[in-house]
């Protein structure tokens, strides 16, 4: 069985592409001011990471509707296991600034929250293969 091509088309799809789209985004915009250009970017541009998460919610609504039931089920999974880890986190962080350890910004939550919803995709597809 050749696996290549099941794994090329769904790291293909759009969903999948304007995740990835909007998680550089967010990185690039939250990186490239202040190790590039010393200076904070325009607020207008600071928006610009919301078009390609935009377009990634439309296409994992549209994603969701059009698929089968098992696929379905990967898809919800992945969902409930990134919004868990992404709670976890938030309690692990809000614990360290409790007690006066760290202080995370609160914008990365959303960047951890694709990363982990990625990872936990990548792993619902292979324990269903």
């Amino acid at each position: 069985m050749n696996t290549i091509p099941v794994c090329r088309s769904r790291f293909t799809r759009p969903v999948f592409l304007w995740a990835v789209a909007a998680l550089v985004t967010d990185l690039a915009v939250g990186w490239f001011p202040n190790h590039v250009l010393h200076r904070p970017l325009p607020r207008l541009l600071t928006l610009l990471p919301l078009i390609p998460s935009m377009f990634f919610w439309v296409a994992l609504v549209h994603m969701i509707q059009k698929v089968d039931e098992l696929q379905k089920r990967i898809w919800y999974e992945s969902v409930f296991i990134a919004f868990m880890a992404t709670l976890a986190l938030t309690f692990v962080f809000a614990g360290l600034e409790r007690a006066g350890i760290h202080r995370a910004p609160r914008d990365d939550i959303g960047s951890s929250m694709l990363l982990l919803w990625g990872c936990a995709y990548v792993f619902c597809t292979e324990r269903y293969r």
